[in-house]
């Protein structure tokens, strides 16, 4: 019995598809098991009471300064208002874009370069405990990626297959691509990159024009909140974000991209090991496609397809790889917006790099059970990561729903909540949802600080023209963000020397206290103490 190899093929790819379910599977489990684990930390409270307003002022995130990405506020205001806003329910899309990642970048990776280094990358981005912790959060960082890799493969396939449809796909992905996340615009950058560098063998100029008149089009209503990103960029906009040194930044990209968060040794370790994987990673890749080329040259004289001898698949994937990680810290040097999050959307193709060292060290005869080194401590380093940090029953997050449930168990009828800083107050909005015995306390937020017209004094006013006849007050406060709003802690320092605290806890991130006061009539020294 003769076996051709059209058969050998259909064999390779009903296995290959078989490993891919599972590993999908796999996803599915990791992400979607623990979704309620973690309580919704503020990030993901205020996009979630922003999404329940009136869908009319929802849609004005187009159009709006500050909205990073529009095109998930829409998403989840439709979704929340069909499925509700738990934990479970708000952090359902962005686990199911999360697994849809796994499948897609099997997919991608295949045409890039080959089988085995598609299966290794299906498997890390499987595992990896960055891509599962977004995965779980109620942000749109795992849609970027599932959009950045739409993005990248049509363009692949763009040049490869030279048709219209394939040119509309990729123009159609990059701009939904923009419209989730404003730090996008870099994937594109390095994407228009390789395109630059391979410009000699473009030989597409009705692809060009279509491009250019496409994403123009199809981007215009973005303007306004791309002015507004200029405007941060150039620091006319203040952001929270730290200023972070070069090699600060690549050390802290790397930990994350190999295991997130894990024990302080065991970060370095694995930061390094995927560091030089993907190195070996793009030589073995750009020494394979050396050697199929002239391989080509010497077998054929005829032409082959665009893009089959002459597009370098490597240098597609070293580009998005490290364009996006650069680029950041270079926006970052006027004005700091430098974010492990928005460097998300790089994982998937520095995970590729990194398959491909470990399959190029599979097809070594002699070498192959090197390979087995680096695959058996990366499932280490990040199945301890999943079950230590990830999979964790502590509070990994801010720990909002702990700090209001500890409020409406102790709180008395007259009690008043203060809110600190007040931006806070969608914590309250969200909770007072979820436990409608919240709804019985009063709440009072100050301004910040920084206005200049706020003073001590006005500040203790501000607060008894809230609550005039109030003698006991819980405090809600997030301890890291309080300074840059109340630098001296004006509103705690009142609270401490004109009343008795009575109760206070740490809930990871969020402090709660109890003071109690003496009546108003009694406290008129405090309202003229500098």
């Amino acid at each position: 019995m003769t076996i051709t190899m059209a058969q050998v093929r259909a064999a390779l790819l009903t296995r290959s598809s078989a490993a891919v379910a599972l590993l999908t599977l796999i996803a599915a489990w990791l992400r979607l098991d623990g979704l309620r684990r973690q309580s919704l930390w503020f990030d993901e409270i205020d996009v979630v009471v922003r999404a329940q307003l009136p869908l009319s002022e929802v849609m004005r995130s187009f159009t709006r300064q500050g909205e990073n990405g529009p095109l998930y506020n829409i998403l989840l205001a439709i979704w929340v208002r069909l499925a509700g806003i738990s934990e479970v329910a708000v952090r359902f899309p962005s686990a199911v874009a999360g697994i849809l990642a796994v499948p897609l970048l099997y997919v991608l990776a295949r045409r890039l370069t080959d089988t085995p280094t598609a299966l290794i990358a299906a498997a890390l981005v499987t595992i990896s405990p960055h891509h599962v912790w977004y995965s779980q959060e109620a942000k749109m960082y795992t849609l970027v990626v599932l959009l950045a890799l739409c993005s990248t493969l049509l363009l692949w396939e763009t040049l490869q297959r030279v048709h219209v449809l394939w040119s509309i796909g990729w123009v159609v992905a990059t701009s939904l691509m923009f419209y989730t996340h404003v730090a996008t615009v870099l994937v594109f950058a390095g994407q228009g990159l390789y395109l630059l560098l391979i410009w000699q063998q473009w030989q597409l100029p009705p692809f060009r024009r279509r491009v250019f008149i496409g994403v123009g089009a199809l981007t215009l209503p973005y303007v306004p909140i791309a002015l507004w990103a200029t405007r941060v960029v150039g620091g006319d906009v203040p952001t929270w974000h730290p200023d972070v040194g070069f090699v600060d930044a690549l050390r802290i990209l790397g930990i994350r991209f190999a295991v997130h968060r894990y024990e302080a040794p065991y970060e370095l370790r694995a930061a390094w090991l995927f560091a030089a994987l993907a190195f070996v990673g793009v030589l073995a890749l750009a020494v394979r496609q050396g050697f199929a080329r002239r391989g080509a040259s010497s077998t054929t004289a005829q032409p082959t397809r665009v893009g089959q001898r002459t597009h370098a698949p490597w240098l597609l994937l070293l580009l998005v790889t490290l364009v996006p990680v650069v680029g950041l810290y270079v926006v970052s040097l006027r004005n700091s917006v430098f974010s492990d999050r928005y460097a998300l959307v790089a994982l998937p193709f520095y995970l590729v790099l990194v398959a491909a060292a470990c399959a190029a060290l599979l097809r070594q005869r002699r070498l192959w059970p090197l390979a087995l080194v680096p695959l058996l401590l990366i499932s280490s380093y990040d199945w301890g990561a999943l079950r230590d940090v990830n999979r964790s029953s502590a509070a990994q997050k801010e720990d909002w729903r702990s700090a209001w449930a500890d409020v409406a168990n102790q709180m008395q009828p007259g009690d008043v909540v203060i809110v600190h800083p007040g931006y806070l107050i969608t914590t309250h909005t969200y909770f007072v949802q979820r436990d409608p015995r919240l709804a019985a306390l009063p709440v009072v937020t100050i301004p910040t600080f920084d206005v200049g017209w706020l003073t001590y004094p006005g500040m203790i006013q501000w607060v008894r023209d809230q609550a005039p006849t109030a003698t006991r007050f819980w405090l809600v406060q997030s301890p890291v963000r309080v300074p840059d709003d109340d630098p001296d802690r004006s509103l705690e320092r009142w609270l401490r020397e004109d009343g008795v605290q009575m109760y206070d806890h740490y809930h990871n991130g969020v402090q709660v206290s109890l003071f109690v006061l003496d009546p108003p009539d009694d406290i008129g020294s405090s309202t003229t103490t500098p």
